[in-house]
């Protein structure tokens, strides 16, 4: 999903068709080491993926996604098809991005769409994506694309003072539910990763880029910037069958228990309180304490 999301941000709005070959470099989650037949039939695969998903990517002597061709069709729906989509705005309320799915399902019920909503467990998400200013994931990506050097504010903790920040730009990648900008550090002279929440006041910069070709794959800069620092636990956690996949397949299922081995304790907590109560964490204690303070917030 985040390698589909990846290659989506990277052609929509492009101006111009990427080719594979610009795709294998800068788009993060197809393997470097990689055979080129092997990253053609799974570049082919994400394609066909993204058009059944309705995403119209062209294909011409590249790849690319017409913006004019990117507007849906009238639809009708069902009263069961409008309660999903009438759930799927409710959970995106939070957040300027969650502007984009009220919007919709407003349009929706507009056109007179009625919804029936029952008691269901409903996964919360704690993710960027709730909370990302708008203006800002669409300042990055514009200069992303254009090829332009950015400035921006980066405040690294609340308790710290702003700093700005200069870079040249190679993509947006999504981790464990969270949005990072990826580029060249122009002050430290380093690749960098950037958390998209803790960026504001970004601006494109006058002065040309210099390292505009990534040193690496995305993915593997942001992993690496963030082991510096991280915690890794032991879990055991009890979860219903048919929920929360993404915890079940990074264990080994007994039943309705799930045991984890060094799992980033961050990633855990953000991830259990989002399906709680129906998913519940029975050790380690501390990252239990750490999930109730979590939801406490959230109320």
């Amino acid at each position: 999903m985040q390698r589909l999301t990846n290659l989506a941000f990277a052609l929509l709005g492009a101006g111009q068709v990427r080719t594979p070959d610009w795709i294998r470099r800068h788009v993060d989650g197809y393997p470097p080491g990689q055979s080129q037949e092997a990253f053609r039939r799974m570049l082919g695969r994400d394609v066909q993926t993204l058009r059944r998903a309705g995403v119209p990517v062209v294909q011409t002597d590249g790849y690319g996604i017409v913006q004019d061709d990117y507007e849906l069709p009238e639809v009708t729906f069902t009263p069961e098809e409008a309660t999903v989509l009438g759930l799927a705005g409710e959970m995106g309320q939070a957040g300027e991005l969650g502007l984009f799915g009220r919007s919709g399902w407003t349009k929706i019920a507009a056109a007179g769409a009625d919804r029936d909503l029952s008691e269901a467990p409903v996964y919360t998400a704690d993710t960027d994506l709730n909370r990302i200013p708008a203006a800002s994931l669409t300042a990055v990506l514009t200069c992303v694309r254009a090829q332009k050097r950015m400035r921006f504010d980066y405040q690294a903790v609340p308790t710290k003072e702003r700093v700005r920040r200069t870079m040249d730009p190679w993509g947006v990648v999504v981790l464990n539910s969270r949005v990072y900008v990826v580029g060249w550090d122009v002050d430290r002279q380093n690749p960098r990763s950037f958390r998209m929440l803790r960026i504001s006041d970004v601006k494109a910069s006058h002065e040309p880029p210099t390292h505009m070709e990534a040193t690496a794959p995305l993915q593997d800069i942001v992993a690496a910037g963030l082991k510096q620092g991280r915690e890794y636990v032991d879990a055991v956690v009890r979860v219903p069958h048919g929920m929360a996949k993404e915890l079940v397949d990074a264990g080994e299922r007994d039943q309705d228990l799930v045991r984890l081995t060094e799992v980033d304790q961050d990633w855990l907590v953000r991830t259990a309180a989002g399906y709680a109560p129906e998913v519940e964490v029975i050790e380690p204690a501390d990252v239990r304490a750490l999930i109730g303070d979590l939801l406490k917030e959230a109320l």
